[in-house]
């Protein structure tokens, strides 16, 4: 699995056409083979970054979408931003949900839990 994650800092003067723009694109994106989940973020600190978050199957998959004249309407978009976006792409090696969390949790008490000392 790949995760693939774009920030973007937009143009103040273009945020609403970006807005309108980029969620229609990557709901073209997302009916892609191989795409498992998108999400479009908006930074809290900054109402002019954004964040593209994509998960996919795999390489193969993801590059057929590189490849497609979708992913060429989301690279049109860059016209928007302030500087070309940034990167990031991570393999994954393993998943898991929130049982990892647990079990450290309760293997390790923290030192300010005073419930726990017996």
């Amino acid at each position: 699995m790949l995760f693939v994650l774009y920030e973007m800092d937009v143009l103040a003067e273009k945020q609403k056409e970006f807005i309108q723009a980029v969620p229609t694109i990557l709901e073209q994106a997302s009916a892609q083979s191989g795409c498992l989940r998108h999400h479009l973020c908006r930074d809290i600190a900054d109402e002019n970054r954004f964040f593209v978050i994509q998960t996919w199957k795999d390489q193969p998959e993801l590059d057929a979408h590189w490849r497609n004249d979708r992913f060429g309407t989301f690279l049109g978009t860059f016209h928007l931003l302030k500087r070309p976006p940034t990167v990031q792409i991570h393999a994954v090696s393993f998943t898991a949900g929130i049982e990892p969390i647990k079990a450290v949790r309760e293997k390790v008490p923290s030192p300010n839990d005073k419930t726990r000392e017996k």
